[in-house]
């Protein structure tokens, strides 16, 4: 199966018609894989690489990026103003999610703006002088670099924290004014961007089954989590924006308007965001090049898998960086709770699957979208990294990402056809019963209190480190190793924030992060 082309497309007839008012889908993915860029330098940045590799690495970037932009096979317009309320959605959003601190955080976020406080202060790169040897932050660190250095310019941590706001804000308007473009008119687009933002298993049903509150998180009842929309926003936005960039980008590859080079370029620059999320894609990335690869000639093989090697070399020392000491991260040792399993699915995802059986053809994108998304979600729920279900709910969020968008084609195509009338009926129901998911988490945010400053650093939160965290200096491979980096001694006050932080799981007060001592 080839590039599909766009459905709507104008017949080469109207070659000279004006375009439309807008942006291009080409300026917006470029703009997303761009950012993506900054992030790996930002990381050189960190790790005090040698001149030498940033202008090795940069000129590989630079190369890939001018490639995709030049490939054949983009298409599609968005209007400003789709894109200006998209932004406006966004924004809103991400404060609710305590981005900004003006309303109430999830507890991750005092890990969070621990590591970005020692990234403000600390001197790049830097080691932490603690007992066992020097370590080093190593972790997912995409998200915090750019503001990181915004908050050094401006000299303070909340002017990161502001920085941090804005860019996730940009990012994610960029990613919802792209999946904009997957719909025709504004009242498709509208309730398509109303069920992604919705969208959820049905949580409040296996929570009350597994007899637990209804006011307090509702998405750990099973042993197993698939994360709604919301919650991956205001709980982890770093995964969430992983999986939407790439799915979104996938997408528009299935409808004829996103080149298949481009998702080559993004893969190896995604697990500096996010690794888990970024294993999610692979299944969705071997499709689009499997799907055409027997109609491949010796200049396709070069452009859609050559010039991406320059990509995964330029986001090499980031991947290296992100596999330092991996093995002491582990697996979970636990045993799965495969009793709860086919519940889990059940109430997950097993009504919006049986929408998509009653839909009337495979719609816009294809069975094998479906196929690939079902297949993702019921293995996922399998894997474990580390001591808690982590993997499944990162590494499903580009599935969730593209069910999403497969239900809201049924709503939007189900008020005008007929045939589609039973499925959309199905996916509804299905969507109306899990918006209790993402009412709760928003009417958190509103009701409880804003999240306080944090005042200490990474050691200050979790005394000791975690794996996931922190690795020692002695095993970075030397070509990554940061060279000289002084040694800092964490020196923290007593508490790390003053004022109430209630946690949305158990609902009680914390002094003290969950993973503290």
């Amino acid at each position: 199966m080839e590039d599909l082309p766009h459905p709507n497309a104008a017949p080469e007839s109207c070659a000279p018609c004006p375009a439309p008012a807008g942006v291009s889908l080409r300026a917006v993915i470029m703009a997303l894989l761009g950012a993506l860029a900054v992030m790996q330098v930002g990381v050189w940045a960190f790790l005090g690489l040698s001149l030498w590799w940033w202008a090795l690495g940069g000129g590989a970037l630079g190369i890939a990026l001018i490639v995709v932009a030049r490939a054949p096979g983009w298409g599609a317009m968005l209007s400003w103003r789709d894109l200006a309320l998209c932004g406006a959605v966004s924004v809103l959003l991400l404060a609710l999610g305590g981005e900004g601190r003006q309303f109430y955080a999830n507890t991750d976020w005092q890990v969070r703006l621990a590591v970005l406080r020692d990234l403000v202060v600390q001197p790049w790169p830097f080691a932490y002088d603690v007992p066992g040897g020097p370590s080093v932050l190593r972790a997912p660190l995409g998200m915090y670099l750019a503001p990181a250095l915004v908050g050094k310019a401006a000299g303070g941590l909340y002017a990161a924290e502001l920085a941090l706001w804005a860019q996730n804000s940009l990012l994610l308007t960029l990613v919802l004014g792209a999946g904009s473009a997957l719909f025709d008119g504004a009242r498709a687009r509208a309730v398509a961007l109303g069920v992604f933002l919705g969208f959820s298993g049905m949580d409040v049903v296996g929570q009350a089954i597994a007899s637990q509150p209804l006011w307090l998180h509702l998405e750990q009842w099973a042993g197993f989590q698939f994360t709604a929309a919301v919650t991956q926003l205001f709980w982890v936005p770093q995964h969430c924006l992983t999986g939407w960039i790439f799915a979104v980008a996938y997408l528009g590859w299935r409808r004829g308007w996103v080149p298949r080079v481009a998702l080559a370029v993004m893969l190896p620059l995604l697990p500096l965001l996010s690794p888990l999320a970024a294993v999610g894609c692979a299944p969705f990335a071997l499709h689009a090049y499997g799907a055409g690869w027997r109609g491949f000639g010796a200049r396709d093989w070069w452009r859609d898998l050559g010039w991406p090697v320059l990509a995964g070399v330029a986001a090499l020392p980031g991947l290296l960086y992100l596999v330092v000491a991996g093995d002491t991260v582990g697996g979970a040792s636990a045993p799965l709770p495969m009793s709860s399993y086919p519940t889990f699915i059940l109430l997950e995802i097993g009504g919006y699957l049986l929408a998509l059986r009653l839909r009337r053809g495979a719609g816009d994108y294809g069975a094998a979208v479906a196929w690939i998304v079902v297949g993702s979600l019921l293995v996922i729920p399998f894997g474990r990294v580390g001591a808690g279900m982590d993997f499944a709910m990162r590494a499903s969020i580009p599935a969730l990402a593209i069910l999403a968008v497969l239900v809201a084609e049924v709503v939007v195509r189900g008020a005008q056809d007929a045939d589609w009338r039973a499925a959309r009926r199905v996916a509804l129901t299905v969507f109306c019963i899990g918006l209790v998911t993402p009412v709760g988490e928003i009417g958190r945010a509103i009701i409880w209190p804003p999240a306080p400053a944090v005042t200490c650093g990474y050691y200050g939160v979790v005394p000791g480190g975690l794996a996931t965290y922190v690795a020692p200096l002695n095993r970075f491979p030397a070509v990554i190793a940061p060279a000289l980096a002084p040694r800092i001694a964490p020196h923290d006050p007593a508490h790390c924030w003053n004022g109430r932080w209630p946690d949305a799981v158990d609902g009680r007060d914390v002094q003290a992060h969950p993973g503290r001592g």
